[in-house]
């Protein structure tokens, strides 16, 4: 486990500072969907979960105009796992917006390099998720987050072989999908959320 998190910390370190040669890396590593879902994943995205949990229910988030709402165990918990889950199924949808567009921009058509593409482009950003225990500091995992979407956009021609006049347009097709998707997840986690925490909203 010990040697899992040091391999973890280490692509997380490469994707955020040596992009295109990391990206270069992963295009021709051996792997499957379940495989980085299992071993990379699972483990990332459970940091920013933990960071809300914890800074939700000891320091509390701001709320405009008023001060700070702490939130019991159960509540936190609830909240965390729910965003957990919606960074995992983001994540695997945006990589299926990828591959279906991927042949409308001559790209290379492939579940698994879109899946690493998808994936290891939100690494910085799930890093980052360790802010979110002081509260306050959401807005820089925000900052990264858009970091986050360089680097997916410098993997595009590399894993996918877009050609670089293609590059943009497909880019901006992505981003605006990511829209859609997480205005639909959000919906839907709102849902959930009014169910087991009605009266909690998150800020």
């Amino acid at each position: 486990m010990k040697e899992k998190f040091k391999e973890m910390f280490e692509r997380v370190k490469q994707i955020s500072f040596k992009t295109k040669d990391t990206w270069a890396t992963i295009k021709d590593e051996e792997a499957t969907v379940s495989g980085i879902f299992k071993n990379y994943l699972l483990i990332l995205a459970a940091v920013p979960a933990l960071a809300k949990f914890l800074g939700r229910m000891i320091i509390g988030y701001p709320v405009p105009f008023s001060r700070s709402i702490r939130l019991s165990f159960g509540e936190s918990l609830v909240t965390a796992l729910i965003e957990y889950l919606i960074v995992l199924v983001g994540i695997w949808a945006v990589s299926k917006i990828i591959s279906f567009f991927a042949p409308k921009f001559n790209a290379v058509q492939d579940d698994v390099k879109s899946f690493k593409l998808s994936a290891y482009s939100y690494s910085p950003y799930l890093a980052a998720g360790i802010l979110y225990i002081i509260p306050s500091l959401s807005p820089l995992v925000g900052l990264v987050g858009i970091y986050a979407l360089v680097v997916l956009y410098f993997g595009l021609p590399i894993v996918l072989d877009v050609p670089k006049e293609k590059v943009l347009p497909f880019f901006v097709v992505i981003i605006v999908s990511m829209v859609v998707i997480y205005i639909i997840i959000g919906a839907i986690s709102n849902l959930f959320l009014n169910i087991f925490t009605p009266d909690v909203f998150i800020g």
